[in-house]
């Protein structure tokens, strides 16, 4: 039976077509990416999604293009699926892979397809419960594969309610979610706090007043274990600078030739 894998960032699309090629599959599977963060942004539309993501989001038109063409890729992709294929869909519990997932079962639920899930972290606890991860593209392609026999398939009344659930995300006005057992929608101000007691953190512990953006993002990121747009974090950093609470000193169109002081009010 041929499969189609789909999966939610490209990390996870380039080790899975690795493993593909390893073990021999070529003829029978295949992968596509949807390359998107569905954490952030608004769900309400896919053009209002589109236009907040070309403002806060793409640093270039290079971004924008590659966004729109694996978008397009995918719309043709589904459009033309035959009915003897089968679909994994690879995600982990996070507040994007999640979102996906359902987003993924939306334009499905009414096809004639097998749909199978492969949820990474349940998998993990099960063989290698020492192994924690924020999302799937953090697995190597060996793991991947020791994954595969965790496939379990959609019922249709799974499909029809992780369907339902797009449907009532995309009537929240929220452009950020969170993974707390469940999605949660919260405030764009949910992270704020973390960014500043990094900041502080790593003022005190190098004893240095003028921080990288990216050891601040970085440092961060490592206070939660959701899966979490460090674009988007950069953007409230640089708010948090507007309001006050922050100088920086250089050019904020390239993360790596700025750097910020945190400064309190």
């Amino acid at each position: 039976m041929a499969i189609l894998h789909i999966t939610f960032s490209l990390s996870t699309q380039g080790s899975i077509k690795h493993a593909i090629r390893q073990n021999h599959l070529q003829r029978e599977e295949s992968v596509i990416c949807i390359n998107d963060n569905f954490s952030i942004g608004p769900l309400t539309s896919m053009e209002e999604r589109k236009k907040w993501l070309d403002t806060h989001i793409f640093k270039d038109v290079e971004e924008q293009e590659l966004y729109e063409d694996i978008h397009n890729k995918w719309t043709k992709a589904i459009a033309g699926i035959p009915c003897d294929l089968d679909v994994w869909i690879w995600y982990s519990q996070n507040a994007h892979e999640e979102i996906a997932l359902r987003y993924v079962m939306s334009e499905f639920v009414n096809k004639c397809s097998m749909v199978f899930g492969i949820d990474a972290t349940a998998g993990l606890q099960r063989i290698q419960q020492d192994m924690a991860i924020r999302y799937t593209g953090e697995l190597s392609a060996d793991m991947l594969m020791k994954l595969r026999p965790e496939a379990k398939r959609f019922t249709i009344e799974e499909c029809q309610r992780l369907a339902k659930e797009w449907d009532e995300l995309k009537r929240n006005q929220s452009i950020l979610r969170v993974w707390q057992n469940g999605i949660v929608h919260v405030e764009e101000s949910e992270f704020d706090i973390n960014i500043i007691n990094s900041a502080k953190y790593l003022q005190a512990s190098n004893n240095e007043q003028w921080l990288s953006p990216v050891h601040v993002i970085g440092q961060m990121v490592n206070t939660t274990d959701d899966y979490i747009s460090e674009t988007f974090i950069e953007n409230r950093l640089l708010y948090l600078a507007q309001q006050g609470l922050f100088e920086i000193s250089g050019d904020t169109t390239d993360i790596n030739a700025y750097k910020i002081n945190y400064i309190g009010q």
